[in-house]
């Protein structure tokens, strides 16, 4: 079993170089590019407990009415919670090294929460494929853009608005606080330490979305979610 379980590894981290290489060649149209970076961030965003994500909107709350013994009170119930879910972490690390993956994951597959992950991801694969094959001349002109080169939106609101790059490999969300902050996300820190409070955002079902780039601006398009907000590409 050890042996199985270092042989996916191997695999995985190769896999992990071909496609960070992959991803960045020209020759790659922006659809293909789009869809397997929703692959990606359907697994790699990491959700927060309703819990956490109220306590922190009641945290940022305290600070605001200046109430730090509340505040106090709250990052205690907090630090209580991310204790908790740190020993969640680790008892699943050591799972891990007890099982393949593929053999965990066949044992959720008929888990209500693990099938709305697959078939959701599945549901936007086939969506976004779809409008690829149908629009194929869509954004064949910035195809031969420059490797550090990436499309750049504008996002308005009441007359208001703001550029918003999909920036490819990943940045964090703080290099564009502005934009994320227009479409109603809050920051916790300063400067480059500042990190988004909820990595995710609720679309107009009540579903949680990961709180990328690309999932905004899709949901934006499709009017899935963020409500009187626009966007065009420049």
């Amino acid at each position: 079993m050890p042996d199985s379980h270092t042989d996916e590894a191997v695999t995985s981290l190769s896999a992990k170089r071909e496609y960070e290489n992959a991803i960045h060649l020209s020759q790659h149209v922006p659809q293909a590019k789009t869809i397997s970076e929703m692959v990606l961030d359907a697994f790699h965003t990491s959700k927060e407990s309703d819990q956490i994500r109220e306590l922190r909107a009641s945290i940022r709350q305290a600070h605001d009415r200046f109430d730090d013994d509340k505040a106090y009170e709250l990052m205690g119930q907090l630090k209580q919670l991310k204790d908790a879910e740190a020993a969640d972490i680790a008892a699943l690390e050591d799972l891990s090294t007890k099982f393949p993956i593929s053999r965990i994951l066949s044992s959720y597959k008929d888990d209500p929460a693990f099938q709305e992950l697959v078939y959701g991801l599945a549901l936007k694969v086939l969506n976004q494929t779809h409008q690829a094959v149908s629009n194929p001349g869509a954004g064949k002109g910035k195809a031969a853009r420059a490797k550090k080169d990436a499309p750049v939106f504008v996002i308005s609101k009441a007359d208001v608005s703001v550029t918003f790059p999909l920036r490819t490999p990943r940045t964090k969300a703080n290099a564009d606080r502005e934009a994320f902050e227009f479409l109603g996300f809050a920051f916790a820190g300063h400067g480059d330490l500042a990190e988004l409070l909820s990595e995710t955002f609720v679309d107009n079902e009540g579903n949680e979305q990961p709180a990328t780039r690309q999932n905004i601006i899709t949901a934006i398009q499709q009017q899935t979610a963020f409500a009187g907000y626009s966007v065009v590409q420049q």
